[in-house]
């Protein structure tokens, strides 16, 4: 075989490995709109990921269109990683719990809905995660740089938060940790002088564990039963989804890009335990309504389609915008079907597609010196009435600033920060327990939600 070819893939092989080892290193609290983490490239991080569809400066654009790599100048390992700090509130402002008391059909044991008991103010729930991703783009030889292979391996989906076990959140979540690992092959192929093309394949590795409590039904009558119960649901699941990607350069210093993300239809395999019911010996109750069993659950990945376009307005300088839409509608409810034939347990959630805008700037001080920054606005895809403590969203609003610095010829260190600016969208969803039986117990919450997010990333790449 021909020795370039050997020594190519070997360098691949070798960097693939490493990539492998720190993209299990971690994923964390979500920081764009509804679970979608965006932090997959520090010098995009820098510009709040604006023109990430046509910027192909470095092998980030594994991630964002795969078609930029036709524009790198050569082979090239990137390493980085997001540390995600967050900082999020939650403060009662009236939620109530609906018990059923024994109901009659006249509702003469049918008190009104109390209070929640509890903090009446959550502690934050997330602590800083280290998100991290790797790329690595090379040119196939023999092809005058024409044809490209990468891989690139990041974690583009998460969610990890933890209450305190007495806040008045309890029954909508205690603990959630659900993390998406995705391994992306991806080739590109330069047409002609004005138009490369690319795409990938996306192998989806996920994991959830939800925790939250289950009210005792006869609590309010008998205190002896008023503890509440334990609910734990986990499961995991392999899938597969793809992206393309266009870029066109009509003239020299503009670029447009189109990308298109699939969505990724996962169904989680694992199960379903709830623990610490327990009802008094009193006829037609049962001693419990403690169960175990294995279940399924779908989790539906959005699709989401990028335009972008990357603009020089001088030789130092470039201007850059993109705009993205997220098919978040696809995330409907989250819906455990039980093994054991028990009723589904449904937590429903109706996100809506949107919208997000984004526009930077670059500034090349000199051959070795980039300077960066930019602006985002993402607007949630939760709805009123149906938001829940898991993903306490609102519509966010980025202001990002970064560098990179060529510390030798071969070898850049990237570095980006953001703050992340969050509306306070109320909490105001409804919770059914024991539903369709006579101990039917709803819990409504109202309730104000304060956050923001602080994001610090540091990336380093290797030019070959």
């Amino acid at each position: 075989m021909n020795q370039r070819i050997i020594g190519g893939i070997s360098r691949l092989a070798l960097a693939v490995a490493g990539i492998a080892a720190g993209g299990l290193f971690g994923a964390g609290a979500a920081n764009a709109a509804g679970f979608f983490i965006q932090e997959q490239s520090v010098t995009g991080l820098g510009r709040a990921f604006a023109g990430g569809a046509a910027a192909a400066d470095d092998a980030s654009t594994i991630f964002f269109n795969p078609a930029g790599m036709t524009f790198l100048k050569q082979g090239e390992a990137q390493f980085g990683g997001s540390l995600l700090i967050p900082d999020s509130r939650l403060t009662d402002k009236g939620s109530t719990i609906d018990y059923p008391a024994f109901r009659t059909p006249r509702g003469i044991f049918d008190p009104p809905p109390g209070r929640i008991s509890g903090e009446s103010k959550s502690n934050n729930p997330y602590d800083a995660t280290l998100v991290p991703h790797g790329y690595v783009a090379v040119p196939v030889p023999s092809t005058d740089n024409r044809l490209w292979v990468g891989i690139g391996v990041g974690a583009p989906f998460g969610l990890e938060s933890r209450y305190d076990g007495n806040w008045f959140g309890r029954y909508d979540a205690t603990k959630t940790q659900l993390l998406v690992y995705n391994v992306s092959p991806t080739v590109a192929y330069r047409v002609n002088d004005w138009l490369s093309i690319g795409g990938g394949i996306d192998i989806s590795y996920a994991w959830a564990k939800l925790e939250s409590h289950v009210p005792n039904p006869v609590g309010a009558l008998l205190p002896a039963y008023d503890e509440d119960g334990k609910l734990t649901i986990k499961g995991e699941s392999w899938a597969v989804g793809y992206n393309i990607g266009a870029i066109v350069q009509p003239v020299e210093g503009t670029r447009l890009g189109v990308h298109f993300r699939s969505g990724v239809d996962h169904r989680l395999d694992g199960s379903a335990e709830l623990k610490g019911i327990a009802f008094p010996p009193l006829p037609g109750l049962p001693p419990t309504a403690d169960f175990n069993t294995g279940g399924t659950a779908k989790l539906n990945l959005p699709p989401m389609v990028t335009f972008g376009i990357r603009q020089e307005i001088t030789p130092q300088i470039a201007l850059l915008g993109g705009v993205t839409w997220y098919g978040w509608s696809s995330f409907k409810e989250i819906r455990v079907k039980r093994e054991d034939g028990g009723a589904d347990l449904v937590n429903t959630q109706r996100y809506q597609d949107t919208v997000g805008l984004s526009i930077g700037g670059e500034y090349y001080w000199n051959e070795d010196l980039t300077l960066r920054a930019g602006f985002q606005y993402d607007p949630t895809p939760t709805k009123s009435g149906y938001r829940s403590s898991r993903t306490p969203d609102g519509d966010r609003y980025w202001l990002s600033a970064g560098v990179s610095y060529n510390v030798m010829e071969n070898m850049s260190v990237d570095f980006g920060y953001t703050h992340v600016f969050m509306d306070a969208h109320k909490l105001d969803a409804d919770r059914d327990f024991y539903v369709g039986t006579p101990l039917e117990t709803r819990v409504s919450y109202d309730a104000s939600n304060s956050s923001s997010v602080d994001i610090v990333a540091l990336g380093l790449r290797y030019r070959f």
